[in-house]
């Protein structure tokens, strides 16, 4: 059976979803998975079944959507939502990356929240790269920093180390490059 026909199967089994999520889900994974066929879906097809969309506050955490790799649920703010200025695409796109890149209780290389901000900005550039962003940016300084970062040590470190829950492979380029 194809990858994507068992991430469809499962996906539809998923019963906390609504179709119109569940349809915009998938629509996403696919375009990942053209785009990088050689990235294992294997997490996130034992994730999406029972993924929740859940809602956070302003004071729980920085930005409107975050991936709560511990509870496998995708966190939106309603408050920056209603104001209209993200694109839920996009946003919806950093949830799936944090699906598809989840480790036990974290997701890409932030391992124990060490490399947070250029977790934050490595997701929101393979984001940009894959919809665009036609709305708010909450992390620019990070998508900067990151950008420069990748320059030093190699994007394709962060994307192997990212996918890969790799937060060692991170700090040795860094430390390679003599980076402190």
């Amino acid at each position: 059976m194809d990858v994507l026909e068992t991430v469809k199967i499962n996906l539809d089994s998923n019963s906390a979803l609504t179709e119109e999520v569940k349809e915009q889900i998938f629509e996403l994974i696919v375009l990942f998975h053209q785009t990088f066929p050689n990235v294992s879906l294997n997490t996130l097809n034992d994730r999406i079944k029972d993924v929740k969309v859940g809602k956070i506050t302003i004071y729980e955490r920085k930005g409107p959507v975050v991936y709560d790799a511990l509870k496998n649920e995708i966190l939106l703010s309603r408050n920056s939502l209603e104001k209209d200025e993200y694109d839920i695409r996009h946003l919806m796109m950093k949830g799936v990356l944090g699906l598809i890149s989840a480790g036990d209780n974290f997701f890409g290389f932030n391992k124990n929240d060490s490399l947070y901000a250029l977790n934050l900005g490595f997701t929101e550039m393979l984001a940009n790269m894959l919809v665009g962003n036609e709305g708010k940016c909450d992390y620019e300084e990070e998508l900067i920093a990151t950008n420069l970062i990748s320059q030093i040590i190699g994007r394709d470190t962060l994307f192997d180390a990212y996918f890969n829950n790799d937060a060692e492979t991170v700090y040795k380029k860094l430390l390679e490059a003599e980076v402190d």
